[in-house]
């Protein structure tokens, strides 16, 4: 189905791509539900995995991200947090040495099926890459398939102790979240790299900005698409969809409970689509709005997902008004005693 959409031909007008995907949202597509629910095997199977494999995982992935982490703070040892100059030499040794121990942490969780469809570009054809749906903190993994490309990110992140040395080996482009003037200097710096044909490596970019359930398309904020330039669009797919247990929804589990989730799941399955360049017109360089929504409407072809206009505002408003408490017992809980999780209910969102 991708392939195929792929094929077809995307017509521009004022009003951006002609996409005939669904737009309205049915409770079954909402993007801020959370649906678990299991079989008895399936209720075995997790009892069994959180006395025997789940803790030998979760040992497992503190083990390789420390090493993950000591291969990043090599690369960038003696470097100020955001160098003038890409990393070079044996620099690079290192840097490929994170990528590899990232991918080593993804097999360490569970991720035992990891696919990569399609080819990726240089940084020379399409300097960002835009990836979506997004639904977790797992797509730091699918960024790992496509060589850990750097983000824009808090100049906070990248003084971080453990995470930080990443972020720069990742040769992240950093912002001030209390200046202003951020987004212009991120965009600056996005186009400065961008100018130097292919010397710095890529930036990734989830145009979403926050966590949905992945059943449907948030729209994308105009960040990734104020610089002007090409952009190689890439999705991610899940394929253990049947049981939702990587969705990192403010209405659902939290972080800790979720990863509870994916160490006792036998096996889970990434799948990174990486699509051709989108290539801007003049009238979307000039209009960051409509190269988002022109993307957005793309890689919904390519997904085959609906898209919504539901904001972060919107989650938000459900969250106060329903007050979803789905804690680390609470969802064990809602699993042992009733082999379901479902919230908010369908009230709520009717």
């Amino acid at each position: 189905m991708a392939e195929a959409a792929e094929d077809m031909d995307y017509k521009r007008d004022s009003n951006g791509l002609h996409n005939n995907s669904v737009s309205d949202i049915s409770l079954n597509t909402h993007p801020f539900r959370y649906t678990l629910y299991t079989t008895f095997w399936d209720r075995i199977v997790f009892y069994i995995m959180a006395v025997t494999v789940a803790p030998i995982r979760l040992a497992l992935i503190f083990s390789c991200f420390a090493l993950t982490s000591l291969a990043a703070r090599i690369a960038v040892f003696g470097l100020p947090l955001e160098p003038d100059t890409p990393l070079a030499g044996w620099r690079l040794i290192f840097r490929d040495l994170t990528v590899r121990l990232a991918l080593l942490t993804g097999y360490a969780g569970g991720f035992f099926i990891q696919r990569v469809k399609g080819k990726q570009v240089s940084s020379k054809e399409a300097p960002i890459l835009v990836m979506a749906p997004h639904t977790s903190s797992i797509e730091i993994l699918a960024g790992s398939l496509c060589g850990l490309p750097g983000v824009v990110s808090s100049i906070d992140n990248g003084r971080m102790p453990v995470i930080g040395a990443i972020f720069r080996a990742c040769q992240s482009i950093f912002v001030e979240r209390g200046d202003p003037d951020s987004r212009n200097k991120a965009v600056a710096k996005i186009k400065k790299r961008a100018a130097t044909k292919g010397a710095w490596p890529q930036i990734i970019i989830l145009p979403e900005g926050f966590c949905s359930n992945g059943k449907s398309l948030l729209p994308f904020k105009t960040g990734a698409f104020l610089p002007g330039v090409s952009v190689q669009p890439i999705t991610v797919k899940y394929n253990n969809r049947r049981l939702d247990v990587t969705s990192w929804v403010d209405t659902g589990p939290g972080l800790i409970s979720m990863w509870s989730l994916l160490l006792c799941t036998p096996i889970t399955r990434i799948e990174v689509m990486l699509h051709p360049v989108y290539h801007p017109s003049d009238e979307e360089k000039e209009n960051p709005e409509l190269f988002a929504k022109n993307v957005r409407d793309l890689m919904s072809r390519y997904l085959e997902l609906p898209t919504t206009e539901l904001t972060y505002r919107n989650l938000k408003a459900i969250v106060q008004q329903n007050k979803p408490r789905v804690t680390f017992l609470n969802l064990w809980w809602s699993i042992i005693s009733k082999g379901c999780v479902d919230i908010p209910s369908r009230e709520a969102l009717s």
